[in-house]
């Protein structure tokens, strides 16, 4: 018994150490305002676009990355109305932007088409011109995914087609993800492969692409205290991400 105690003694100092952690980036503000976004884009269900609007937004950013959510409100595919992932997908979208600086896109009304399965529309037109102007270091494409699901995130990368060789650019984020107590991954259940998807559509203009499927319990913040932390700690991860790939 003896000998175990130097051990022990230094895992408990090492784990007291101030410089082992980071100071935490979200404030519970800005999850409020997240909030009203939220409940603001979910409310429009069947909503007509008022006249001398857009379907969508674009925050200009000031680093090489740029954050898609494009089915915030409900999308337009095959002929009809599509479930929409939720207007916290775009909620996270914008309190990235504000923490790090990235470029977003993201639907605000339902749209005419589907931006994540056709490519001949303005969601997209818009994109190529962010891609040329902003040349990214990467696009982060952001989806909610049923609650049910096993895992809190599935990363899809064309089964790492669209990683473009950067392979870090994967390994970084599990990394940061984990940091901030996000566990349970998967990769590529939903790996955008098929389609006319965003992932496919910046893969195809040189740039590196990862889609995210975020568990919905992960960016619905409204719905209570814990998935309000849960998607406090996911914007956190993220934004850490962020900000080390941009540098």
């Amino acid at each position: 018994m003896a000998g175990c105690a130097p051990q022990q003694k230094a895992v408990t100092s090492t784990l007291s150490s101030p410089m082992s952690l980071e100071k935490a980036l979200v404030e519970p503000a800005q999850v409020e305002e997240a909030i009203g976004l939220e409940k603001q884009l979910n409310s429009r269900t069947d909503e007509a676009i008022p006249s001398g609007e857009n379907w969508f937004k674009v925050l200009p950013g000031t680093i090489p990355v740029i954050i898609t959510a494009p089915h915030a409100t409900r999308p337009w595919r095959e002929g009809k109305r599509r479930f929409s992932d939720g207007g916290g997908t775009a909620s996270l979208a914008v309190l990235l932007h504000e923490l790090t600086g990235a470029t977003v896109i993201y639907t605000t009304y339902e749209g005419p088409s589907d931006p994540n399965y056709y490519d001949d529309n303005a969601f997209k037109e818009q994109l190529a011109q962010l891609i040329a102007l902003n040349k990214p270091r990467m696009v982060l494409d952001i989806h909610g995914s049923h609650a049910y699901r096993s895992y809190d995130v599935d990363v899809g990368t064309m089964n790492g087609e669209s990683l473009q060789g950067e392979d870090k650019l994967l390994s970084d984020l599990i990394q940061r993800l984990h940091q901030d107590g996000i566990f349970s991954l998967s990769g590529n259940r939903f790996p955008a492969a098929k389609n006319a998807t965003i992932t496919r559509f910046s893969h195809q203009h040189g740039v590196p692409a990862i889609q995210l499927e975020i568990n919905s319990t992960y960016v619905m913040p409204s719905s209570g205290n814990l998935e309000a932390q849960r998607f406090s700690r996911l914007a956190q991860a993220l934004a850490r991400y962020i900000q080390d790939i941009s540098h």
